[in-house]
Parts: structure tokens; C-alpha cells; sequence
């Protein structure tokens, strides 16, 4: 601490003396530049971060379902409730299946009858 100038010792204090009161009343929209200029410098460059990034739109489920059902993607009720559809090999039930308007295959619904093993 031998070499430091006494003139850079006094400026310490002064510049923290400065840096409180910029803090304090910079952002008072009647304070004169020389308090406003530190804040508006620091709000530069702290503005990226500073902000939560914005949340990602989401998707409106109930216009999705409107759409699907307009569409004739999805049916509400359902075709054959009281019949199963039978997974087994040699099965002398009938198979119906299920289209979308364009004529795309849905899927397969089989109905189970007994039928006779060879």
C-alpha cells in the first residue's frame, strides 16, 4: 500500500459514493444524466438475460378435437360395443373395415363366431 498515489485512494470512496447514489436515484425520471447513465448502460446490457424467454404457444386441444371430429378422424360412439373382436386363427366370424372419407384403411374389426377346426 506503500505506492498507491493519495489521489487514488480519495477517488475509491468517491466512486462508490457515486455508484450508491446512481443506484438510488438514476431511475427517477427528473434525475439529471449524470445519475440516469450508469442505469441506462447496465439495462443495455443486461437485457438479455435479465428477461424469462417467452413460453411456447400451446396447442388449443379443443380446436384439435373439433377439426378431427369434422374431418370424420374420430368417432364419438362407438360401432359395435356389444360384439369383440376375436384375435383367433380359423375364426368363421365376418371382418369389416373401417375407412376415412379419402378411403384410407383405419382398421380391421372382426366379429367372433365359433367355427369349425380342420
Amino acid at each position: 500500500m506503500h505506492n498507491i498515489p493519495a489521489a487514488a485512494l480519495a477517488a475509491v470512496p468517491a466512486a462508490f459514493a457515486y455508484g450508491i447514489t446512481a443506484a438510488a436515484l438514476g431511475d427517477r425520471p427528473n434525475a439529471p444524466v449524470w445519475l440516469r447513465w450508469p442505469l441506462a448502460v447496465w439495462n443495455f446490457i443486461a437485457s438479455s438475460w435479465r428477461q424469462p424467454a417467452p413460453s411456447p404457444p400451446r396447442p388449443d386441444y379443443a380446436r384439435i378435437n373439433q377439426l378431427e371430429r369434422e374431418l370424420g378422424l374420430i368417432d364419438e360412439r362407438p360401432l359395435r360395443s356389444h360384439r369383440t373382436v376375436c384375435l383367433t386363427k380359423n375364426c368363421a366370424g365376418s371382418t369389416q373395415e373401417l375407412r376415412t372419407w379419402s378411403g384410407q384403411l383405419i382398421r380391421h374389426i372382426h366379429h367372433c363366431e365359433p367355427g369349425t377346426t380342420a
